[in-house]
């Protein structure tokens, strides 16, 4: 009877165990499918599929998919062994002795000094959803490390812990790890780096080498001897490995590629971005590295050549023409090293300087100006219901009559403005830009802008403006900018706006082809804009380049903008606190990078460029009255060789235009523009004579009218501080110039008011009839 009860307690003994250690862990359900490996999230490529970020569920930050088991050298795996578990490929998935010599421990110090937790329990604990701390919770967990070890061999076991283990500074898994603390692949991992990172998921806070290096060494030296205790490596090895020093990446370097455009991909198109598996996008990571790499030298030569405090920033935009792919978007000079860097100078608007100019002048030549055409850079006020407006060039020089080549090459501000007031005014140049061109910061009325549109007076954002330059490029063929590609590889359709406006996509703007390449002929033309920029500015490269600068009010923002038929390229340089550049001018400040930027690209690319369309024909003109020599002049006028499109030759020029001695004759409406020291056209033209019944014009102060609102403005010399007196209806010579408040001051046969804020009263009196008249006008500073 003892026998049978004895044999039956053995038996019930033996089932249970089996219930125990197979049936119950057979029955059991898996935190994961492991067969189908482990979610990636999301994980952004460029255009060749190279991984740039990856996102989980979490926001943990990997570089590339989960590695197989062969691909974990060696070294990492007996480090993390000896860190973790020694004898994981001998016991069942729970250690018995681990668990006895932690009881011993705990019982001889009073309180838990070791854990007895093996691989395989701590993959079941990694995998499953946050719990409690207890004891049901310890008791499941080796039930499932049972589970596991059942279903799984040790090396998939071993792989699924490493690819999910936490390394600190959001990193999860080995490879990530690797790469993120050392910039190196697993399988270039030395014996000194793979102990190191498996001594951090111990405590990766406590063990952060960017912040404590000497407490990561020290455990790293901790596992060292167990695995020489171990006889995993010999002494030599052990030595070497100690006195190894460790080169850190420096941090965030490799936690994602291209961050601001990756941040924009989520901002403008995450309604389309999956919660897992991969976005192929249009960047290209050799050119996005290139473009970072000419920003941080071309940046740091700027910052020493001008006192420029580390704060300078710039920001880079390359389109792709053919496609409207982004090759390349920098927002900063580095997200993590630099002051602001993660504001994203791409995407935040900015003063447009003018860089803005360009459009006017596709307006005029669509509405039959040509290149030829003679604007009027002289004096003008238009009064507004702010006061009065008076547009002045850069150098507050005034040239009396140019050629629209001139003034856009040149970056005149005078005749842009009036160009744009004899188009129809800012509404023309607004509805161009945010109902055709995808500018989406211009959110006041055109009344708000008024004719300083033209002149940048509003905020854009660089991808916007560059995509604007691209749709030149393409010479007049609108296409919103792409930041993904469909299908993961490069597709000729579905070309979506990528931050959702309406009214654009697919919508072709009225541009002619022609006029577009009339202007990439003048943005190109390095003698063209000799007169500002001289000939050897940062805007000629060795091949043909279109090119455009912008600077705003008081050196802020600097740009240069230009294209050839293969790459649109965008630079903004500046400061993202408004903190005013030391006098440097967007062809000083961006050019350069731009000049880089644009050399690299056509590096291993043969530069093109158009080719001049068949209905293009060549005419010399006269300069100055934008005419043909005619037949019977007495004196051949000097001309300048000009392109035109057919059917807008301009006429041709007769006797009456010039002088008897071949000088070309200007209207009487240069008349105060030809007796200022402006003028320097004396020996080449000749003022036409006033008619005899023309009615005089009235006494009165044309500058400054009467209402006028002044700017000491920062951005030109002397800040604005002076302002020029003219006087209508009566001769210059005979008017005295004073003024309560303000100093009045003759220089070189002018008059000048030099300016300080306030309001103030300026008196003209007119010696020869006894006449005054006084204006009243307001001095402010911007």
């Amino acid at each position: 009877m003892t026998r049978r009860i004895l044999i039956a307690s053995l038996g019930a003994l033996l089932g249970a165990w089996v219930v125990g250690w197979y049936l119950v862990p057979l029955a059991l359900p898996l935190p994961v499918d492991w067969r189908e490996g482990i979610r990636e999230g999301v994980v952004f490529e460029d255009r060749e599929g190279r991984p740039m970020r990856r996102l989980l569920a979490r926001e943990e930050l990997r570089i590339d998919e989960p590695a197989r088991f062969e691909e974990f050298p060696e070294v990492l795996v007996k480090a993390t062994l000896a860190a973790e578990d020694e004898r994981f490929f001998t016991h069942p998935g729970i250690d018995g002795l681990a668990i006895l010599r932690a009881i011993r421990d705990g019982l001889a110090e009073r309180e838990i000094v070791s854990g007895a937790s093996t691989i395989s329990q701590q993959t079941v604990k990694i995998y499953s959803p946050p719990a409690r701390r207890s004891i049901p919770t310890k008791i499941r967990e080796a039930f499932l490390a049972r589970s596991l070890e059942l279903k799984h061999s040790k090396e998939e076991i071993l792989a699924g812990y490493l690819n999910r283990l936490p390394y600190g500074n959001q990193f999860t898994g080995t490879r990530a790890a690797a790469r993120g603390y050392f910039g190196k692949p697993l399988a270039d991992l030395s014996l000194a780096e793979a102990t190191l990172l498996a001594g951090l998921p111990n405590r990766p806070s406590q063990l952060n080498p960017w912040k404590h290096p000497e407490a990561a060494r020290k455990r790293q030296r901790h596992i060292l001897q167990r695995m020489r205790e171990s006889g995993w490596i010999d002494e030599t090895a052990f030595a070497a490995a100690l006195v190894e020093e460790l080169r850190y990446q420096p941090k965030g370097r490799s936690a994602f590629e291209a961050p601001h455009f990756v941040d924009l991909v989520l901002q403008e198109r995450g309604d389309v971005i999956p919660d897992s598996g991969r976005v192929r996008t249009t960047l290209d990571l050799d050119t996005q590295r290139m473009v970072e790499s000419a920003i941080a030298s071309e940046l740091a030569a700027l910052r020493q050549t001008a006192s420029e405090r580390d704060e300078l920033q710039a920001a880079v935009v390359v389109i792709e023409n053919e496609t409207g792919d982004v090759r390349a978007l920098s927002g900063s000079r580095s997200f993590f090293g630099s002051e602001d860097g993660q504001v994203n100078g791409a995407w935040s608007p900015r003063s447009a300087g003018s860089t803005l100019k360009p459009f006017t002048y596709l307006v005029g030549l669509q509405e039959g100006y040509t290149a030829a055409s003679v604007l009027s850079d002289t004096p003008v006020e238009y009064v507004t219901a702010t006061g009065a407006y008076q547009p002045v060039n850069f150098d507050r020089r005034f040239r009396g009559p140019v050629t629209i080549r001139h003034a856009l090459a040149n970056s005149l501000n005078v005749p842009a403005v009036k160009l744009l007031n004899e188009l129809g005014g800012p509404s023309v140049l607004h509805e161009l830009m945010t109902e055709h061109l995808g500018f989406t910061s211009l959110a006041g009325e055109p009344v708000d802008y008024g004719l300083g549109l033209t002149l940048g007076n509003a905020e854009v954002r660089l991808l916007e403006l560059t995509n604007a330059y691209a749709c030149l490029a393409r010479l007049g063929e609108y296409q919103p900018y792409r930041l993904l590609q469909a299908g993961g590889s490069p597709p000729a359709v579905e070309r979506v706006s990528p931050h959702g406006q309406q009214g654009v996509v697919g919508d072709r703007p009225p541009f002619d082809s022609a006029a577009a390449w009339l202007i990439a002929d003048i943005l190109s033309d390095n003698s063209a804009r000799a007169d500002a920029f001289g000939l050897h500015s940062p805007l000629r490269l060795p091949f043909r380049v279109a090119a455009k600068t912008g600077t705003s009010t008081d050196f802020r923002d600097n740009w240069t903008i230009g294209y050839t038929p293969d790459f649109t390229v965008g630079v903004w340089v500046g400061r993202f606190n408004n903190r005013p550049l030391n006098q440097i001018s967007g062809a000083m400040g961006a050019g350069p990078l731009f000049h880089r930027i644009m050399r690299e690209l056509h590096r291993d690319r043969e530069p093109r460029w158009y080719s001049e369309p068949a209905e293009i024909v060549r005419a010399p003109v006269d300069p100055l009255n934008g005419l043909r020599p005619g037949e019977g002049l007495s004196a051949k006028p000097r001309t300048i060789l000009e392109v035109f499109t057919p059917g807008n030759l301009p006429p041709r020029s007769g006797p009456s235009d010039y002088s008897p001695d071949g000088r070309t004759r200007l209207a009487q409406t240069f008349a105060p523009w030809w007796n200022s020291e402006d003028n320097r056209l004396r020996g080449r033209a000749a003022l036409a004579e006033s008619s005899p019944t023309a009615v005089p014009p009235p006494f009165r102060i044309v500058s400054p009218l009467d209402g006028t609102i002044a700017f000491l403005d920062p951005d030109l010399p002397a800040a604005g501080g002076r302002f020029p007196l003219r006087i209508a209806g009566s001769g210059e010579e005979w008017i005295e110039w004073h003024s309560q408040s303000l100093q009045v001051r003759e220089e070189r046969g002018r008059v000048w008011a030099i300016l300080e804020e306030g309001e103030h009263e300026i008196v003209a009196r007119d010696r020869k009839t006894g006449r005054e008249v006084a204006s009243r006008f307001v001095v402010e500073r911007m």
